[in-house]
């Protein structure tokens, strides 16, 4: 039978060994204060547990704690905080528990009550009706059993804040209760490193990182066992959130799609990698083309090479490919040629793709890429100039085929637009071959020794010499000087000396205004190519050539250190399409009696008339005479090159003249006076 309460405390003044089992906590704390009023002592399970324990006692050990406690005592005794234990141990120490209990109510050896619920009493192992008559067992309150199971989890303190939680078994009990237990609690123990056994199924033991990430900091992602070690410690330490602390770790100003990649590929290796990587799957916005590279990537040893190259090709033909590509860009340029190998692979799969797909994922500026926009624009109809698709993707080829500035005479403007598309095709027509050896080159045109005997008069102005560069890279120089906002007094194109040799044009100027070294790269790469003793493809000759330009303007502002003006020329041009037309057969070898100086060139023989296909140079100093090449012909000189110089033509005679200055200019496009040609033509002994 059930009693009520205030019919139990009527029955309650007993000596003997009983159960006392309440319906709900406030029965039972009603009871614990009557008994206490009577002079009961009250002994809670907890005080049997000592606070040094590293792991919960079985209730063998418990109970002889318990036993201990109570014999100590003089007057009857209350046991409290049953339930609290009860709840952490599993189903079978439950029921050694309940045996333990039962031994003692049946040998009724002890002057205790032991305050216990519905939930947690085991009714069937006192069914015998003596235990109610004789009441060993008094059940108070309605015999509905309530039980609500508290939330508990056990974790070590190298892993989770002590706080205000828990830190012994001891102080977990007290936590829980005198009676039924409810809500969630945490026990934090130093030196927990192990699961143990014989605790509840509801009790979490989070002994392991991966537990531990997953219940206190929401880490569901499959991390390394060394990564959630570093996040978690991390996170405890500085008593933050996981993707609080990474970003931290990994630097908040490279929380962005133009730094994130390169920073993720340096902390690659890291133990702690495979979480950056989850945080980054978070922060990153999932439209960018960062964040559609991190939704397929697993690894983070492949991160890189789907960033450069699978995504990319996935997206080539994408709605947003543009976007993409800008973004994809800015994160490839800050690797500084680290991603050179992947950029290549990249390069080679989209070969086949067209040219309107293919162009802005061209734009990491890496010589690479530029090489093949050159091979993709060689291979384009440049009869109207530069396909509007590569504007904006290589600055450099734009501005060498720029049509933009004036040589001084419309025809010569034809002839250098047409040389520098066919030099980019690497190819030369028929018509081009005879316009080459019918152009004459027009009077009006400026002796470069003349302008520079000009410019040689002030001492504040210096010199750089480019070998090789002729008037092909006119465009060029002034494009460049427009981009930069490098201030141009006067720029012009100006002669060489014949035969155009380096030789034969030697500037006169002061030495200590001569930058040094010049610049011979221009003229190596056209005789030797891009690499030395390689075979160099056409395409990447011209990427070498134009790169050779940026080197020039920076010379020009280092030069202004020192002085107010810096003149920009060349002792000669060179002539590729020469080289093509021989290999296409498309020239004439001339005769000639004896072995010549050069293929260009040679001194003219004093039994022989000069026959129309060479121009003639006498060098007074020397008292020597020189017939000179027309047009695409050559000496049966053996040998050859990619390009060749000391012939007539215009792209190997013409050479420019640019003027930088310190102070701004409004002049940019002058040129500079032309000098009396007659009289000149007359010193020099030039005819044709």
């Amino acid at each position: 039978m059930a009693y009520t309460l205030n019919d139990y405390c009527s029955l309650a003044d007993s000596t003997s060994t009983r159960a006392e089992v309440y319906s709900n906590n406030e029965i039972a704390a009603k009871l614990l204060t009557f008994h206490k009023s009577r002079g009961v002592v009250e002994i809670s399970i907890s005080d049997c547990i000592s606070a040094a324990a590293v792991s919960l006692p079985m209730p063998s050990t418990l109970m002889q704690e318990l036993d201990n406690k109570i014999y100590a005592e003089s007057k009857r005794v209350i046991v409290t905080g049953i339930e609290a234990y009860l709840s952490l141990v599993g189903e079978h120490d439950k029921k050694a528990f309940m045996t333990a209990l039962k031994t003692r109510i049946d040998t009724g050896k002890f002057n205790v009550a032991f305050l216990i619920s519905f939930s947690y009493f085991d009714r069937s192992k006192f069914s015998n009706p003596k235990y109610t008559n004789d009441l060993y067992i008094a059940y108070i309150g309605d015999e509905n059993q309530y039980l609500t199971v508290p939330s508990i989890s056990v974790v070590s303190d190298k892993w989770v804040q002590k706080s205000n939680n828990p830190t012994d078994w001891n102080s977990l009990l007290k936590v829980l209760g005198q009676f039924e237990p409810t809500g969630e609690f945490t026990l934090v123990l130093s030196g927990y490193d192990r699961i143990q056994s014989g605790l509840a199924d509801s009790v979490i033991q989070a002994a392991d990182v991966s537990t531990v990430a997953k219940r206190y900091y929401n880490i569901e992602e499959n991390l390394t066992q060394a990564a959630l070690e570093s996040v978690v410690v991390g996170c405890k330490e500085q008593n933050t959130r996981p993707i609080e602390w990474l970003k931290t770790m990994f630097g908040v100003t490279n929380l962005n799609t133009r730094l994130a990649v390169k920073r993720m590929w340096e902390l690659c290796n890291e133990s702690i990698s495979s979480a950056y990587f989850w945080m980054l799957k978070s922060v990153i916005s999932h439209d960018s083309y960062y964040g559609i590279v991190l939704s397929s990537v697993t690894t983070t040893d492949k991160l890189l090479r789907q960033y450069v190259c699978e995504t990319a090709i996935q997206l080539l033909s994408n709605d947003n490919a543009r976007d993409f590509a800008v973004e994809r860009a800015e994160a490839i340029k800050t690797f500084d040629g680290e991603a050179t190998f992947l950029i290549i692979e990249f390069i080679d799969k989209i070969k086949s793709d067209p040219n309107e797909t293919a162009a802005c994922w061209l734009n990491c500026n890496t010589e690479n890429e530029r090489i093949e926009i050159v091979r993709r624009v060689s291979q384009s109809d440049l009869t109207v100039g530069l396909p509007s698709v590569w504007n904006g993707l290589y600055p450099l080829l734009s501005e060498y085929l720029s049509d933009g500035f004036d040589y001084g005479n419309s025809k010569i403007n034809d002839y250098f637009r047409d040389y520098r598309r066919l030099k980019v095709k690497d190819t030369v027509t028929d018509e081009f071959v005879k316009l080459a050896y019918d152009t004459v080159l027009p009077s009006s045109f400026t002796f470069r020794d003349s302008v520079l005997r000009d410019l040689s008069a002030d001492s504040k102005t210096a010199i750089l010499v480019v070998d090789g560069m002729g008037a092909e890279y006119y465009p060029l120089l002034c494009e460049m000087a427009k981009r930069k906002s490098m201030n141009v007094e006067s720029a012009t194109i100006a002669t060489v000396r014949l035969p155009s040799s380096t030789q034969f044009n030697h500037i006169d100027w002061d030495d200590d205004r001569i930058l040094k070294p010049e610049i011979h790269e221009v003229d190596n790469i056209s005789h030797n190519g891009a690499v030395k003793y390689q075979n160099c493809t056409p395409a990447h000759n011209i990427v070498a050539t134009l790169a050779v330009f940026e080197t020039i303007t920076n010379r020009v502002a280092e030069a202004f250190s020192s002085f107010e003006r810096v003149v920009v020329t060349a002792d000669h041009g060179s002539s590729r399409l020469a080289v093509i037309a021989h290999e296409k057969n498309m020239d004439m070898t001339l005769p000639w009696k004896d072995t010549p100086n050069d293929w260009r060139y040679s001194v003219a023989p004093n039994d022989m008339e000069r026959p129309p296909e060479f121009e003639r140079y006498y060098d007074a100093k020397k008292n020597i005479t020189y017939w000179i090449v027309r047009g695409y012909n050559r000496l049966p000189k053996q040998g050859g090159k990619l390009s060749v110089h000391g012939g007539a033509t215009l792209e190997e005679r013409l050479v420019p003249v640019v003027v930088f200055t310190k102070a701004k200019s409004t002049n940019a496009s002058k040129h500079i006076d032309n000098q009396k040609t007659e009289q000149l033509v007359d010193k020099i002994g030039f005819d044709i």
